[in-house]
C-alpha cells in the first residue's frame, strides 16, 4: 500500500469514526427526548382524566369515555385504570386490553408517587392523586407508534447519510493526499532522470519551509556531496593513473634502452640505481596511498591513546632524515617543561607521525635550504605545533586546493611529490579531532602549517597563553 492510499484509509477511517460517533449520539439522545415526550403525554392524559373523574361531580364513567373518545391526543392501543384505596377498579377506558396488576404494585406507586413501567409489552406510567378519600392511583399505558416510526425515519436518514459522507470522504482524502504527495512525485520523476554526470543539477524546491523542502534542500545538499565525490574519483583515479604511468614508462623506456646493445658495468649500475629510484618512489606513493585509504574508511577501527608528543616528532624527524639525510629539521619547545603529563596527548602515534612525516618533508622540499623549523607551544586549547619554512609560498587562491589529492601547486612541477602527503595530514588531524591551519607570507617567503592537539585528560599542567 502506497502513502497516498494509506493517507486516504487513515482520513477517511479517522472522519468516518467520529461522524459515526456523532450521528450514534444524535440517535441517542432522540432516543430518549423521544421517550420523555411519550411518558409526558401519559402522564398529562392521566392526570386529565384523573381529575375530572376525582373533582367533576357531573362525570361519570360512561361520559368520560366518550369525552376520551372525541380527544384527538389519542395513543395507539391506550388503556387507563383508576383504583381507590382499597385497591378496587373504579375506571378503565379500554377493556380489550388487560394489565396484570397486583397489590404490591399499587402500594410501590403509592410510595413513589410515580412510577414508569412496562406492561404488556407497553411502556406504562403509574400515578398517585391524594384526596381526602386516601387518593387513588391511575395506571396509564399504550404504544409509542409514532415515537417508533420517528426513530425509524431517523436512523434510515442518518445511515443513508452517513454512507454518502463515507464516499465523500474516502474521494476528499484521495484528492487531498494527492495533492500533499504531488511534490513528493514530482521528486521521484527528477531523480528517476538522474544520471551520475548530472548529480549536480539540484532538485527542484518548490516551499523551503515545510517538510518536503526541507527534504528536497537535504537531498540537493546531498546529491553536491555525491557529485563532489565523484569529481574526486575520477580526479584521484587520473592522477593515479598518470602517477603510475610515468616511473613505469621510465623503466620502461631505461630497459629498452639498455637493451639495444652492450653496456659497461658503470652503466648498468647507473640504470639499476634509477630503476630502483623509480621503483622506491613508486612502493612511497603506494604506501601514501593505503595511508590515505585507510585514514578515509569509516569502517576502520583506530585505536587511540596517551601518546607523548616529543617522542613521536622525534621519531618522525629521524625517518625522514634516515630517507633523507640532506634535508635539516630542527624542533624547538616554547619553554621548560615542568611535568612530563604536559607533554600527553589523546592520539594514534602511526597516524600522527605520518602526519608530522609528511609536514616536515613538504617544508624541507619547498624550502630555500632544505629546512623545517618546528615549533612547540603549550596553549589553554592544547598543545600547538608550526611546522615554518622560508621559500615558496602558497597563493591565497590556492590554499584550500593543496589538501585535494594529487593536487600539484603552479610552478612545483620541478619539485618530487605526488600531491598526496597534505590530503593525507588533513584527514588525521580531523580523525583528532584537531584543525591544520595554513600561513604563506609573501613579503617574509614564510609559511607556516599550524596545528593544535587537544591535551590528554591526564594532563595536569596546562600552560596559559
Amino acid at each position: 500500500m502506497n502513502i497516498r492510499t494509506r493517507l486516504t484509509v487513515q482520513f477517511t477511517v479517522l472522519v468516518s469514526s467520529i461522524l459515526l460517533i456523532t450521528f450514534l449520539t444524535i440517535y441517542l439522545l432522540r432516543v430518549e427526548y423521544v421517550e420523555e415526550e411519550f411518558f409526558d403525554r401519559l402522564e398529562k392524559k392521566a392526570q386529565t382524566t384523573t381529575e375530572l373523574l376525582m373533582k367533576v361531580n357531573e362525570v361519570s364513567s360512561d361520559l368520560l369515555r366518550i369525552i376520551d373518545k372525541s380527544n384527538y391526543d389519542v395513543f395507539i392501543n391506550e388503556k387507563l385504570v383508576v383504583y381507590n384505596a382499597k385497591n378496587q377498579e373504579i375506571y378503565t377506558n379500554n377493556d380489550t386490553i388487560t394489565y396484570q396488576i397486583t397489590p404490591e404494585l399499587l402500594n410501590r406507586i403509592r410510595q413513589e408517587k410515580k412510577v414508569r413501567l412496562t406492561l404488556n409489552h407497553q411502556l406504562a406510567l403509574g400515578l398517585f392523586f391524594a384526596d381526602s378519600y386516601g387518593g387513588v392511583t391511575t395506571i396509564i399505558g399504550a404504544e409509542d407508534l409514532w415515537g417508533r416510526e420517528n426513530l425509524e425515519s431517523l436512523s434510515q436518514i442518518l445511515v443513508w447519510l452517513y454512507l454518502l459522507e463515507v464516499i465523500l470522504f474516502g474521494f476528499a482524502g484521495w484528492y487531498f493526499s494527492g495533492r500533499a504527495m504531488s511534490p513528493i512525485t514530482r521528486i521521484i520523476n527528477q531523480v528517476k532522470q538522474l544520471f551520475p554526470n548530472q548529480l549536480d543539477q539540484p532538485l527542484t524546491v518548490e516551499n523551503p519551509q515545510d517538510e518536503i523542502g526541507q527534504l528536497t534542500l537535504t537531498f540537493n545538499d546531498l546529491l553536491g556531496r555525491l557529485s563532489e565525490a565523484f569529481r574526486l574519483q575520477n580526479l584521484f583515479i587520473s592522477n593515479v593513473s598518470h602517477e603510475l604511468k610515468n616511473p613505469l614508462m621510465r623503466m620502461g623506456t631505461q630497459l629498452d634502452v639498455a637493451m639495444l646493445k652492450e653496456r659497461s658495468t658503470v652503466d648498468y649500475q647507473s640504470l639499476i640505481i634509477s630503476v630502483r629510484q623509480d621503483i622506491r618512489e613508486l612502493s612511497h606513493l603506494a604506501e601514501t596511498l593505503l595511508d590515505l585509504a585507510k585514514v578515509n574508511d569509516e569502517s576502520q577501527r583506530i585505536f587511540y591513546g596517551e601518546v607523548r608528543i616529543d617522542e613521536v616528532l622525534w621519531d618522525a624527524r629521524s625517518l625522514l632524515l634516515s630517507a633523507e639525510p640532506n634535508y635539516l629539521i630542527t624542533v624547538q619547545f616554547d619553554e621548560d617543561i615542568s611535568s612530563e603529563n604536559q607533554l600527553l596527548v589523546n592520539g594514534n602515534p602511526h597516524l600522527l607521525k605520518t602526519a608530522f612525516v609528511n609536514l616536515m618533508e613538504n617544508g624541507c622540499k619547498f624550502s630555500d635550504n632544505s629546512h623545517v623549523n618546528v615549533h612547540v607551544f603549550f596553549t589553554k586549547e592544547g598543545i600547538q605545533l608550526e611546522f615554518q619554512n622560508t621559500g615558496e609560498t602558497i597563493a591565497s587562491e590556492e590554499m584550500k586546493l593543496i589538501f585535494r589529492p594529487f593536487y600539484r601547486r603552479d610552478g612545483a612541477s620541478h619539485i618530487k611529490g605526488y600531491g598526496v602527503g597534505l590530503s593525507l595530514v588533513e584527514r588525521i588531524i580531523k580523525l583528532h579531532e584537531s584543525w591544520l591551519h595554513v600561513s604563506s607570507d609573501q613579503a617574509t617567503r614564510t609559511t607556516i602549517f599550524t596545528i593544535v592537539l587537544p591535551y590528554s585528560k591526564t594532563n595536569d599542567n596546562l600552560v596559559s597563553s
